[in-house]
């Protein structure tokens, strides 16, 4: 009867090795597959199902570690960070409800051309927005940068461009 105490608790404790090794492995992966590209993309480029807010977080880390920014650069793009994914935010908000209004335009059991295809112009002014104040917010960031900074920062951008 010992012997089976000993063996039962032998492989009670086999297991919880197991799973907690399992667990630590699968913490570990989870927090470090968004640290391969600058923009959040996992080694398959994946984009990882996160919101705005988080995804923005793990793209600012990788930046500043990639980039070496002093503390003040760094205080200085958080700020602006800040402010700019507000608003990026709220446009993607209202392309979001465009669309939804599109796919209940389209659901119709007679279709209103036109007003489909003012939705569409309409979200493709949305996005014209939103990719101008892209480019704003990166020359912007680029003027706080020394030239080094400038060219990694491009050589990430366009590296990340390219996963796509």
């Amino acid at each position: 009867m010992k012997d089976n105490l000993l063996k039962y608790i032998l492989v009670l404790s086999l297991l919880l090795n197991v799973s907690l090794l399992g667990a630590a492995g699968y913490t570990y992966y989870q927090k470090n597959r968004n640290r391969t590209s600058p923009f959040g993309y996992g080694p398959s480029g994946h984009v990882p199902m996160t919101s705005t807010s988080i995804h923005s977080t793990s793209i600012h880390s990788y930046l500043f570690e990639a980039l070496s920014l002093k503390p003040e650069q760094r205080e200085l793009f958080e700020k602006k960070a800040r402010l700019f994914h507000e608003a990026l935010d709220q446009k993607g908000a209202n392309v979001d409800q465009l669309r939804e209004s599109l796919i209940e335009l389209m659901r119709a059991d007679r279709p209103d051309r036109q007003a489909i295809e003012t939705d569409i112009n309409e979200i493709n002014g949305v996005q014209q927005e939103m990719q101008k104040m892209i480019v704003a917010h990166m020359l912007d960031f680029k003027s706080t940068l020394d030239r080094d900074q400038q060219k990694k920062f491009f050589d990430l951008i366009q590296g990340a461009m390219g996963m796509r």
